[in-house]
């Protein structure tokens, strides 16, 4: 079972489709945008930042290869009586005009594509966002136990397998992710005339492991 195969399975259980908005996205989006404004959730999942997007009056659209990601997102619009514009796609091809929207979401999702994608949907994001407007995007980074503790297929690609059910990487398992340090958020990112980089670290099993990621704030 590929990755994609993969995610439209875990669409299909409920208890692989977050509830809640991320506070991190929250404060970003309520900071940085306006009513009305048009922004894209790359790869949205089971619906939990459009369904936010939608209801703090932002105009919302989402996008994620998993028909069943897209499925379970309009059920939640529906039941919530709220509107957004939803298409079944890739990251690496974004069915949206040149400089459409204001701000791109894209929160865990660039990782589980190899190299050659994520450079080809880091090129669509700067695409489709308008002059001067801004992406937020969170990726892992070298530091999370992901990476320390699984296969290297090469410098920042790793085969993840995890035995115990506990842990959140254990859904992961058989699936190939891609990590980042500074340098490669820089590399991958470049276009881009303004690169922040923060990041955000949660310690579990009293500090024994460690999940790690960049919140990368883009200018156009």
């Amino acid at each position: 079972m590929n990755t994609q195969e993969k995610w439209h399975e875990m669409h299909s259980q409920k208890r692989h489709q977050p509830r809640y908005p991320s506070a991190d996205l929250v404060s970003f989006v309520l900071k940085n945008f306006k009513k009305n404004d048009q922004i894209l959730d790359l790869g949205c999942g089971g619906g939990r930042h459009v369904k936010f997007l939608a209801e703090n009056d932002f105009l919302a659209y989402g996008v994620d290869y998993s028909a069943n990601g897209i499925k379970a997102t309009q059920e939640i619009l529906d039941f919530h009586k709220l509107k957004a514009e939803l298409k079944v796609a890739s990251v690496d091809d974004i069915p949206y005009e040149n400089e459409k929207f204001d701000g791109v979401l894209c929160y865990g999702v660039l990782l589980y594509n190899s190299k050659e994608v994520i450079e080809k949907a880091v090129k669509e994001i700067y695409r489709v966002l308008k002059k001067d407007a801004i992406a937020y995007v969170v990726v892992r980074s070298i530091k999370d136990y992901r990476y320390l503790n699984n296969e290297k297929i090469s410098k920042y690609e790793v085969l993840i397998k995890e035995n115990n059910d506990s842990r959140s990487a254990f859904e992961e398992n058989g699936m190939k992710m891609y990590f980042f340090d500074k340098d490669e958020v820089k590399r991958v990112f470049s276009d881009f005339k303004q690169i922040e980089i923060n990041h955000m670290e949660m310690s579990l099993e009293n500090g024994a492991i460690c999940n790690h990621s960049y919140l990368i704030v883009l200018k156009k």
